[in-house]
């Protein structure tokens, strides 16, 4: 997202960032002597909303409630450059993955924090590190985990742990958060990370390509229903949309997508769409939310991201903000995650170099239209035309079907031209309409059926452009058709002497007029003017 739409400074601690940012503001920041990694946030009985922030040495907790945000607690644990926080009640659950070698610090397992204590001066918590049944009849260590994720149903999963394959521990939580029991495992693949709705578990088999879909609904049997390669085969993350119609995944590979299946029959998911940030470069994504029709999804060097996915089949980027001005294109420096789901609407991103931000978003919704391309004689699609509106600044080739889906984050007017080589060019106003899915069919006319009757005398029409009185030298008498550029037909009438008056009053622009006699049909593009 190194894009200047908006180009602002920002100075703190004697350092000058410039940010580029969209329909998002920087409230406030905390910096780190450690790289920090994972992020989740909390919100108490009384309405504090909490950042809970991973860093290399341990969990940060951060009131972001006021103008600054406040750290409040910092629990260290062993030297990990992984850590992944998830909350349920008043608990907060954090796993760490491969300490460094040097650690003095024993792997934690699942740690545990008593949020009700982060206002005493020393925080209540504890770390578990349960025995899991092995194959052989026996027990193994719970040492390290990747990746959590508490279900609205309270079973907690922990992904990527150093038991068997690496698949899914599944812990209850119900009867005593405090102290969570262990109930059963997937482990067909190693998850790198996942997430759970109801009795159904999206995990991102990440080595395999893969997500997958599991049934939970017996934790001590659980079984895999389906699954699909993801487009650059390195599934790093998953997510599913509120209605539970659409999954959204992140490859965590530089010039990868967030991309979009449509999942409401999982014997035959399809791809919906795939969006970039800086389509073009190789940065990288790694997490993405959903949060109501957006996708919240953080991006390694540029930032954070906001997809208006409302409409799948067609995502649109509607916001970002990055957070990373002094790193580019492929790496892993950056923002490593974003959490969106504060009643405050406040995002908070943890950046591995530069910190915590705490960040205003504007959930905009775009603005999309479908554009048909067809002859305006022959009605035939036209593909290859390209279609450019001015100030949304987009554009693209229609397909073979003479077809192109494009949306903005704008709203209200526009001009569109559309051109092909052979066709006379349209140019036209619109109307960009949040959160409506448009249609606009635009109809061109070929060069080559201006005069279609070889037979018939050569006319002329002026003035052009024209305020509706219109010459037609070389006619006395035929019939006219007035079209607009989507080939709706607006008035029919009668030409006399050579003298073509319209009926009706019409915006300015471009429009197609067809003149017939009985020999044949001459066509003209017409341009009026108030």
């Amino acid at each position: 997202m190194k894009k200047i739409l908006l180009l602002f400074t920002l100075a703190l601690g004697g350092f000058v960032f410039g940010q580029s940012s969209l329909n998002m503001s920087l409230l406030g920041r905390a910096t780190y002597m450690n790289d920090n990694n994972d992020i989740w946030g909390y919100t108490d009985s009384v309405g504090t909303e909490y950042a809970l922030v991973g860093t290399t040495a341990g969990v940060s907790i951060v009131d972001i409630s006021g103008v600054q945000p406040q750290k409040k607690q910092f629990i260290q644990g062993p030297y990990s450059i992984w850590r992944d926080l998830k909350t349920w009640d008043h608990y907060a659950f954090v796993t760490h993955d491969n300490p460094f070698v040097w650690n003095t610090i024993p792997s934690q397992g699942l740690l545990i924090i008593d949020m009700d204590s982060v206002n005493q001066p020393s925080p209540r918590f504890k770390t578990i590190n349960f025995p899991i049944p092995d194959t052989l009849g026996g027990y193994d260590t719970l040492k390290t985990a990747h990746n959590l994720y508490i279900d609205e149903n309270g079973f907690c999963y922990l992904f990527g742990a150093n038991i068997r394959t690496g698949g899914a521990l599944i812990f209850d939580l119900n009867d005593d958060p405090w102290n969570p029991t262990y109930v059963g495992m997937w482990d067909t693949y190693y998850l790198h990370d996942g997430m759970v709705r109801g009795d159904t578990l999206w995990g991102s088999a990440v080595y395999e390509g893969l997500y997958v879909v599991v049934d939970v609904a017996a934790k001590d049997s659980s079984y895999m229903l389906a699954s699909k390669g993801t487009p650059n085969a390195f599934t790093h993350n998953t997510w599913i949309s509120d209605d539970n119609q659409t999954l959204f995944t992140t490859d965590e590979v530089g010039g990868a997508y967030l991309t979009a299946y449509d999942v409401s029959d999982l014997s035959n998911m399809t791809e919906l769409d795939r969006i970039q940030s800086l389509p073009g470069t190789t940065v990288i994504p790694h997490n993405a939310h959903v949060y109501g029709q957006w996708v919240v999804t953080s991006y390694y060097t540029s930032g954070v991201q906001i997809v208006d996915a409302k409409y799948p089949e067609l995502l649109v980027e509607v916001g970002y903000y990055d957070t990373s001005p002094n790193y580019f294109g492929n790496g892993f420096n950056g923002n490593w995650g974003a959490y969106p789901y504060f009643q405050s609407e406040k995002i908070v991103c943890s950046d591995i170099e530069e910190g915590l931000f705490v960040l205003e978003p504007e959930y905009v919704s775009a603005s999309r239209v479908h554009v048909m391309v067809v002859d305006s004689i022959t009605g035939a699609p036209l593909s290859n035309a390209i279609v450019e509106f001015d100030d949304a600044d987009i554009d693209g080739l229609s397909s073979i079907d003479g077809l192109i889906d494009l949306g903005t984050p704008l709203s209200g007017g526009d001009s569109v031209t559309v051109s092909l080589s052979g066709f006379v060019s349209a140019n036209m106003s619109y109307t960009w309409m949040p959160g409506q899915f448009d249609t606009l069919r635009v109809a061109l006319l070929n060069v080559n059926n201006i005069g279609v009757n070889e037979h018939l005398p050569a006319i002329t029409i002026y003035p052009n452009p024209s305020n509706g009185r219109i010459h037609l030298a070389g006619l006395d008498r035929s019939d006219y058709v007035l079209s607009d550029l989507s080939g709706r037909v607006l008035e029919r009438g009668t030409v006399h002497e050579e003298v073509l008056q319209l009926s009706g009053h019409y915006a300015s622009g471009q429009y197609l007029l067809k003149v017939i006699s009985n020999k044949g049909t001459h066509a003209f593009p017409l341009i009026l003017k108030p």
